[in-house]
């Protein structure tokens, strides 16, 4: 459930009219499924399956494909709403770890204080919600090509709450939502100012770091045990709880609580000065939990030396949508940055003639025996659960989006073929891989799922590791062009609204109450295919040093992926599967395909004059495989070609299968 805020520019004031979300035929569905999911199963698991599904696409399919028809002529988008209930709404676990993305922003040019940092933030984002609000905002568009604004009616003034077995999303009047609250050392503040911003930028700048300088200096450490925001971090079934204790204790509870959920944002004033690249990530994604409340729309985060950073929380917008805020944020910041002397200048007097309007007022709340109780099993699973997890950042510098892009392939499905080859070589087989491939330039589009594992993608990891010295480098080199050009057309496919995920969805929740659920909505190859192991995706912006997202299955990663010009970011999560280790298999497998791509057309000698450098190269970032290669078996080399002077070649430049 989201009640829209009737005082905000609505979609359809915001974009042109666009075309509504296809919905693909059956057969094509099926098609696309059997080849997605073949390379993931054993022949058996994967007949049964195709079996059921050719059985459905029979029977039951064309009747429900029917209903998805007659519900795409009655509805603007005939999967939204599904969607959001499958996809949030319905999902019980923790949206801090599981759900949330995080985005992690570029030093400024010169380090700015905390106070002042915050106030500018503040400032830049209120604007853009006016000029959102009055309808200024121009609409977004790739290439010329008009996306769908819907999603910017839920950037402001939102906040998800848990429900009993189904949350719901609640979007605050404009009226309601003119403050920003603020969280530091695990207290909460509502920051009060004109509903019309009528000085200049700099004083309102100047207005709003006097306020939070004021914050910073009386405030003392809340214990952690009465700290609410950690309670947003718990699984929803437990946060449901703890928030009916909360309002039921005081109606002052029931108020501030309103307070923080209504507020146009947060910002999260942290303690904390994150340096490296992992700590930076860390702060990011979910700090000690206690100066966050994970359910707003987004928060601004702060930190004590400077760095800043950003949390969504993903129910009814994207990561995409929020770049464009994100943007301003860091533009409007940096121009400050470059001469904040300008803010400095205003007499106390002068501020003081203004600051009538502006106002901090700290939101307290009452406790009881059975709320500190919640909180304390809510510390012990947020802390259980960061202990469980492992965050690792890879900065890879050796070549980037200029040099892959050279090599004549599309620069994602690249990536992604990379990451194919360090999960094999990890784990020895080839895993349900979700990519996030967008479908905005339809009406209220999202996403659809790109699955980037191949028949193609298989066989090239195969040859790899399994057996690199029964195929030349041109066979390699080959089939991997092959599956790069196949996760290509399917992310095509999927962006045209054509993909296979959220058709069988569709078909799923076309369902009548009562009706016989078809035997392949619940068979396990069909189900597995769908437990994403990989869940990746790729925002590549200047202005970020880090974004990232948690695992969305236990025994999976989140690979969050950045393609600047010059070097490749990633940042892996997972709990406890090795994310260090995935990291270092993903900077060989990046080195090797483009020793692959690069000479796989040169004659022997001309390889052999590059391998020196490239092991230099290995061996300076000090991958894993460095320790001593071991020979092909006696099978092995009887099964190469000994005419073959690129398979010669091969088997002296090693591919690194073993570690």
């Amino acid at each position: 459930m989201a009640t829209a805020n009737s005082n905000t520019a609505t979609d359809k004031s915001l974009s042109p009219p666009l075309a509504k979300l296809p919905i693909p035929e059956l057969n094509d569905t099926v098609a696309r499924f059997a080849a997605a999911v073949r390379p993931l199963f054993r022949a058996a698991e994967f007949d049964l399956c195709m079996a059921k599904l050719n059985e459905f696409a029979a029977k039951e399919g064309p009747v429900l494909q029917a209903r998805l028809r007659d519900r795409s002529s009655t509805h603007e988008n005939w999967l939204e709403d599904w969607w959001n209930e499958y996809a949030y709404f319905l999902n019980r676990a923790s949206v801090c770890f599981n759900v949330n993305y995080f985005f992690g922003f570029r030093s400024t040019p010169s380090p700015l204080p905390q106070t002042l940092l915050a106030a500018a933030l503040i400032d830049s984002a209120l604007r853009f919600r006016d000029t959102l609000e009055f309808g200024g905002l121009e609409p977004d568009n790739i290439r010329g090509k008009p996306m769908c604004m819907h999603q910017y009616q839920y950037m402001f003034a939102t906040c998800r709450h848990p429900g009993q077995t189904r949350d719901w999303t609640e979007v605050y009047a404009s009226d309601e939502s003119k403050h920003v609250v603020v969280a530091h050392k695990g207290r909460f503040f509502a920051l009060r100012m004109p509903a019309t911003r009528n000085v200049s930028h700099e004083l309102s700048i100047a207005l709003l770091e006097r306020q939070l300088q004021a914050i910073v200096d009386s405030t003392e450490q809340l214990e952690r045990t009465k700290s609410i925001g950690v309670l947003t971090a718990a699984l929803r079934d437990d946060w449901h709880a703890a928030r009916e204790c909360l309002l039921d204790i005081s109606p002052s509870n029931a108020a501030n609580l309103r307070i923080i959920e209504s507020a146009a944002f947060l910002v999260s004033l942290e303690s904390s000065t994150p340096s490296t690249h992992e700590e930076f990530s860390q702060a990011c994604y979910c700090s000690d939990g206690t100066n966050r409340y994970f359910d707003k729309n987004f928060q601004i985060l702060v930190f004590a030396n400077g760095r800043y950073g950003f949390n969504g929380e993903h129910s009814l917008t994207d990561a995409t949508t929020d770049m464009r805020l994100c943007n301003v944020l860091v533009s409007d910041v940096e121009a400050i940055a470059a001469d904040f002397t300008s803010v400095l200048t205003h007499s106390s007097s002068e501020l003081d003639s203004a600051a009538e309007d502006y106002s901090a007022e700290e939101l307290t709340f009452e406790y009881s025996s059975e709320l500190v109780e919640h909180i304390e099993r809510a510390i012990a699973f947020f802390d259980a659960t960061v202990q469980g997890h492992e965050l690792s950042t890879l900065v890879f510098d050796s070549f980037g989006k200029e040099q892959i892009k050279r090599m004549k392939v599309s620069p994602d499905a690249f990536v992604q073929m990379a990451m194919q080859l360090a999960y094999y070589r990890k784990h020895r087989h080839v895993p349900p891989t979700y990519e996030s491939a967008s479908t905005k330039s339809y009406s209220r589009g999202r996403t659809e799922t790109s699955r980037s594992v191949s028949q193609q993608s298989l066989e090239w990891c195969q040859m790899m590791v399994d057996h690199p010295e029964a195929t030349s480098l041109y066979s390699k080199s080959e089939i991997l062009k092959q599956a790069i050009v196949q996760q290509s057309q399917f992310t095509a496919l999927c962006a045209k609204g054509a993909g296979i995920d959220r058709h069988l969805l569709g078909l799923q929740y076309a369902l009548l109450p009562g009706e016989p659920v078809p035997e392949i909505f619940t068979d396990p190859t069909f189900v597995g295919s769908r437990h994403w192991k990989l869940s990746t995706s790729q925002i590549s912006d200047p202005i970020l040093d880090a974004y990232g997202w948690g695992e969305v299955v236990d025994d999976g990663y989140g690979m969050a992926y950045r393609i600047e010009n010059d070097s490749l970011h990633f940042n892996v999560v997972s709990q406890g599967l090795g994310s260090a280790r995935l990291c270092r298999y993903l900077s060989d497998a990046l080195m090797d395909m483009r020793f692959l791509l690069t000479n796989a057309h040169k004659l022997p000698h001309e390889i052999m004059a590059d391998v020196n450098a490239v092991a230099n190269v290995l061996s300076s970032i000090k991958l894993l495989s460095s320790s001593p290669r071991r020979s092909p078996s006696p099978e092995v080399r009887e099964a190469v070609p000994s005419s073959s002077p690129q398979t010669e070649a091969s088997s002296r430049f090693r591919f690194r299968d073993t570690f």
